[in-house]
């Protein structure tokens, strides 16, 4: 009878899921009371449980105390948890992560050159500014910078490209933590930064993109260059050590 019960539990969840996907069920809507579902399934309340706690573990919807059970649109953070996934679970090395980042933030900050608005250059400014005032504090310096980086993201309007970044941004973030911690090193004056902001504030978007790979080309620099030098990198080490 168990094995039953959560077989019938996967159908009842992938139905209404196919529902939340095509819309029969909308963003913010709240889904049909347990009772109502086990009576159009004919199953039990637990069976139907079941399926509803596998879609919240999924991120479509939640439940709301005294309400029920409701929609959300979280897409793009399932998407964006299945490919992180895949990125620190797969076989793939550090050279290809720096690959397809250069690959992924030139064309971030193409479309953040066509596109970026005041508010979102002033964003980027901030981040600079603060990552000039952090120089000294690592820590701080990394958070500004991948937050200058985001920023470019956010700028492109390009939800996809949002989302693949952040993806992207728990293994950059740890590649660059231990990196920067371990040897101290970041770009005190920001100049390719700087190079980058002034490309997309004057809507330059080949500039931009040339910029970009430039920066990301001395970033993998400075990653190897650290590698010979640290001796705590040891996860960074092991990742090369896979090329």
């Amino acid at each position: 009878m168990a094995a039953k019960r959560i077989a019938l539990s996967v159908q009842i969840q992938n139905i209404l899921h196919e529902r939340i996907l095509n819309n029969t069920y909308q963003k913010d809507e709240l889904l049909p009371s347990e009772s109502a579902l086990c009576e159009e399934f004919g199953v039990s309340r637990t069976t139907i449980r079941d399926a509803i706690s596998a879609l919240a573990e999924k991120g479509f919807v939640r439940r709301e105390q005294g309400k029920g059970i409701r929609v959300i649109d979280n897409t793009d953070s399932v998407v964006s948890r299945s490919l992180q996934n895949m990125m620190l679970l797969g076989d793939y090395t550090v050279l290809e992560f720096f690959e397809t980042r250069e690959m992924i933030e030139r064309q971030m900050a193409y479309f953040a050159a066509k596109r970026a608005s005041q508010e979102q250059i002033r964003k980027l400014e901030e981040s600079i500014a603060l990552m000039e005032k952090h120089a000294d504090d690592t820590k701080k310096y990394v958070i500004y910078d991948l937050e200058f980086h985001k920023e470019i993201a956010i700028a492109s309007q390009n939800k996809l490209l949002i989302t693949v970044y952040d993806a992207m941004l728990p293994m950059l973030k740890q590649i660059v933590h231990e990196v920067v911690e371990s040897t101290g090193t970041v770009e005190a004056e920001c100049g390719f930064h700087k190079k980058i902001l002034e490309c997309i504030r004057n809507g330059d978007s080949q500039g931009a993109q040339t910029k970009t790979t430039e920066h990301d080309k001395g970033s993998a620099k400075m990653y190897e260059d650290a590698i010979q030098k640290a001796t705590n990198l040891d996860m960074i080490i092991d990742m090369f050590q896979k090329d």
